[in-house]
């Protein structure tokens, strides 16, 4: 007999399958014995998978609970081992890279908008189980991407302001307005590739605060100040900051001798109107620039950035490609 290993692997899916043959050259009484040994092994072999994905499967089951509990409780959650350690330096040298011939520096902060226009290297981690997991509780099916931007903080930037992120900051055209309503209605995803803690600046937050009916954008001038509950969020690289968008959160100062990198993704639900963030669309002209407001700007996912998207991540950025 001979055996033989296939491993099949379609370009630009994410997914691998497996398959073993056992072949035999002639029927005979003991190829049959064989036949029936290795049929009998199979069902074995084929429970323990079972009983191993079901152990996994509670784990996972519990883990997500877990999650959900800390960000409904919390406003945010970190997400662990996202992107593998052998994977982050590269990303982070990519989006250096990227960031630094095609982005913008203000107050020391450097930051690309729409990066997935220039790297797509990152995209599979996108919807990574964990966060998958996460999505699909709070934003339902057909949940997509509203944006992708690299964010560095240099050495000694300027701390930021305390706010909330779109739809919930007044400072951000097209917001809501308050009382905001009880519900997760946007989410924030900031995937750490340098170790987030006090030291490189990470990003500070008010826990619980999502639970509250306004933020410091509705209530006056900008505040730079500090909060006696406010804490660094703590993370290695490689892990994700999931936080709802009502939380209040701020860009605090990079002390260290290195730049805190980080990517920002937002996910939104299908029905939330995303266009006054579109580049020359009517929303934009009638609720920003006609009105002389401030608005984030996301240019559109160019076709051939889109192309190099993996088939199983291109669902979330559709809406968003050029026409």
């Amino acid at each position: 007999t001979g055996t033989e290993i296939e491993i099949f692997h379609l370009q630009n899916q994410l997914n691998y399958s497996i398959f073993t043959y056992v072949h035999f050259k002639e029927p005979t009484l003991e190829t049959n014995k064989i036949k029936e040994t290795l049929e009998q092994k199979g069902k074995e072999v084929s429970q323990s998978f079972i009983n191993i994905i079901y152990y996994y499967i509670k784990i996972l089951a519990n883990m997500i609970i877990k999650k959900i509990k800390e960000f409904e409780e919390n406003g945010y959650t970190i997400l662990e081992d996202i992107i593998p350690q052998n994977e982050v330096k590269l990303l982070n040298l990519e989006l250096q890279e990227s960031a630094d011939k095609f982005g913008k520096n203000n107050n020391g902060v450097t930051y690309l908008a729409t990066t997935i226009n220039f790297c797509q290297s990152f995209d599979k981690y996108l919807i990574h189980p964990d966060i998958k997991h996460l999505m699909l509780h709070y934003l339902g099916e057909d949940y997509r991407i509203s944006s992708t931007s690299t964010q560095i903080n240099e050495q000694n930037n300027k701390k930021g302001d305390w706010h909330a992120d779109w739809p919930f900051c007044v400072f951000n055209g097209g917001n809501i307005n308050k009382p905001f309503p009880k519900k997760v209605l946007h989410i924030t995803c900031i995937f750490m590739f340098v170790d987030f803690d006090k030291e490189v600046g990470s990003t500070l937050v008010k826990p619980k605060s999502h639970l509250l009916e306004t933020n410091p954008t509705f209530e006056g001038d900008p505040y730079y100040g500090d909060y006696e509950d406010q804490i660094n969020i703590k993370g290695k690289a490689g892990s994700v900051f999931v936080m709802d968008s009502r939380l209040w959160h701020a860009s605090d100062v990079n002390k260290s001798n290195k730049r805190r990198t980080s990517l920002v993704v937002r996910y939104a639900p299908w029905w939330l109107n995303l266009e006054v963030f579109r580049p020359n669309s009517f929303d934009r002209k009638k609720i920003i620039e006609e009105k002389n407001k401030f608005g984030s700007l996301y240019p559109s996912v160019k076709k051939d950035a889109f192309s190099k998207i993996n088939d199983e991540v291109k669902p979330l950025f559709e809406h968003w490609l050029e026409k």
